[in-house]
């Protein structure tokens, strides 16, 4: 399986060396390194998400053999974050599983299509596998349902969706990376604030929050 590394474009903030970043005010604050792993089967749009959620772009095709680490600068409440997110690419091994853990991954976001019953089903045993076996937090887990524009293909409803993030204890988000950045953006930067407060106070549960979020925005809507 091919590799390979990408730097988004976006805020340029030291990756490495000096780990600090100068406010206006002459204070420095530190450049925070998050590990983010993304996985599911092959064909969830693991890629799609990705991108979406650190560039705001929605490429269709991607080489599903193609494993790819795309590193992104941003700044979250005055934190600067220096992320590296693996985006993974075929079958769904547990040495592919355990190397996500065991090189410091922080986050897993683990994707499934709502028209691919066999990917939630994957979705599931792989959260399980986290959970149980690597003992991941399941304040670094948030399970992400994909392609929910496809509604006349659907055959994974969001309940289901809900009641297994719910029975794991993590977070839970259904969207469409097609159909627009926001939703994409909108999950992976609360997963993002979360663990950082997470770190800093103690905070509740990503699955917590993210609920909290998502139900504001559809009483918006």
């Amino acid at each position: 399986m091919e590799k390979c590394s990408y730097s988004t474009a976006n805020e340029r903030l030291p990756i490495k060396s000096p780990m600090v970043k100068r406010r206006k005010n002459g204070t420095t604050s530190s450049v925070k390194n998050v590990q983010v792993a993304v996985l599911g089967k092959d064909g969830v749009g693991k890629s799609a998400f990705t991108v979406r959620a650190l560039t705001r772009r929605f490429i269709g095709e991607y080489d599903t053999t193609l494993e790819c680490t795309y590193r992104h600068n941003v700044e979250l409440d005055g934190q600067f974050l220096s992320l590296d997110v693996l985006d993974t690419a075929g079958k769904n091994s547990l040495e592919k599983i355990d190397n996500c853990v065991h090189t410091g991954s922080d986050l897993f976001f683990v994707l499934y299509s709502t028209i691919d019953r066999a990917s939630f089903e994957e979705a599931s045993l792989l959260c399980q596998y986290l959970l149980k076996t690597k003992n991941v937090n399941p304040a670094c887990l948030v399970l992400v349902g994909n392609k929910s524009d496809l509604k006349h293909f659907r055959e994974v409803e969001e309940y289901e969706g809900r009641l297994l993030a719910q029975a794991l204890e993590c977070g839970f988000c259904q969207l469409s990376a097609s159909e627009g950045f926001d939703d994409s953006q909108n999950v992976l930067y609360n997963t993002l604030r979360q663990f950082v407060n997470t770190q800093k106070h103690g905070s509740p549960s990503i699955r917590v929050f993210i609920d909290n979020v998502l139900s504001r925005k559809k009483s918006m809507s």
